[in-house]
């Protein structure tokens, strides 16, 4: 919520936030034009405090893409390392807490997650890299 008090008058605004209630770039902008809104016509908003605002909204937007290709060179990196594994046996978890066991054949990367997909000889499987446990060599 964001208060603005003009001529001894409190009026509240919400403020919309993202679900891990952090302040995103909508969430600031939203709070200077409201901000600007509802100044005191006789102490308008100095231009520096304004510059000051616009400086760290631009930083703050530049954290946000920052943070996000961090995120994805991340990604990357664990696909990339984990396609050591082809061809190697594993030995890892199912949904269930079963073990598996298999040759690795295929690494792939799926909304967010490292799948890796081996088989025994007859079956066909396919879990998360955090659900394997033990690698050796085939």
């Amino acid at each position: 919520m964001f208060a603005s008090m003009v001529n001894g008058v409190t009026t509240t605004y919400g403020i919309n936030s993202l679900s891990d209630d952090s302040v995103g770039k909508e969430d600031f902008l939203q709070l200077l034009v409201v901000q600007m809104q509802n100044q005191d016509p006789l102490d308008p908003i100095k231009n520096e405090d304004y510059l000051a605002q616009l400086a760290q909204f631009n930083s703050l937007e530049q954290m946000i893409n920052l943070n996000e290709t961090l995120q994805s060179m991340s990604s990357m990196q664990t696909l990339a390392s984990s396609s050591n594994l082809l061809g190697k046996t594993i030995e890892a978890l199912d949904n269930d807490g079963n073990t598996l066991e298999g040759e690795v054949s295929q690494i792939r990367f799926y909304e967010g997650d490292v799948l890796v997909t081996f088989s025994d000889g007859a079956d066909t499987y396919e879990v998360g890299l955090g659900n394997v446990v033990k690698v050796r060599e085939s």
